[in-house]
């Protein structure tokens, strides 16, 4: 598939790059790396689907959502659509560039049933946690990388540290719960966890379009 150009953001020690092929997938490089793609995007489907389903299920008559990282949009969409417009989403994307992407490239060309107005900001997620009321959110989802391993912007260390989870566990009402994708298995991601106090589970996914890769779901429950 042969790939344009779009646009260019810089972060940190991180180049992002947005490009398009002609049967309009999209596709964003972080560092010449390949973090996501419109073509491919099961796992992002299942991880807003499940956050969303388990916001409804806190029993809150207005369950609040934040997710980390907005990419594409589609864990965003599949979120909004569990909730079936009750609550509240979130969406803290460090990029503001990225933020531009989805307003003129992604919603549009992409999203034909577009989810209720959620409140999109332009900020480092980790910031974002600790700048936050206490015990604000029921759903916490982290979409930003491919596991707890920093890729798209450095800082992303700092949250998967247990300071950084310790802010996660204070940002969460009781029982709440924070989804992490991961690419690969993270024993000491999920140790880290459990010294920030989190009941940690580990669910190995199947995704039907990428056969080859491994997929992980963390799950860390505020108990």
């Amino acid at each position: 598939m042969a790939w344009t150009e779009l646009a260019a953001a810089t972060l940190p020690g991180t180049d992002l790059r947005l490009y398009g092929a002609e049967d309009g997938v999209y596709m964003i490089r972080a560092n010449g790396l390949e973090l996501m793609n419109s073509r491919n995007h099961a796992s992002e489907d299942l991880l807003g689907r499940m956050a969303g389903t388990l916001a409804r299920a806190s029993g809150k008559r207005d369950p609040q959502l934040l997710i980390g990282g907005l990419g594409l949009g589609y864990t965003l969409a599949a979120a909004a659509k569990a909730l079936d417009g009750i609550g509240c989403i979130t969406v803290a994307e460090i990029s503001p560039d990225v933020v531009a992407w989805y307003g003129r490239y992604f919603e549009p060309a992409i999203f034909t049933e577009r989810p209720p107005t959620p409140r999109i900001v332009a900020a480092d997620v980790a910031s974002w946690l600790i700048d936050a009321a206490a015990a604000s959110y029921d759903v916490i989802v982290l979409d930003i990388d491919n596991g707890p391993r920093a890729l798209a912007a450095e800082s992303n260390d700092d949250l998967y540290s247990v300071e950084g989870l310790a802010a996660l566990h204070a940002a969460l009402r009781e029982g709440g719960t924070v989804l992490l994708w991961s690419g690969f298995e993270a024993p000491d991601f999920a140790a880290r966890a459990e010294r920030a106090r989190f009941a940690v589970t580990c669910e190995a996914v199947a995704i039907a379009e990428r056969p080859g890769l491994s997929h992980y779901i963390y799950r860390l429950t505020r108990s």
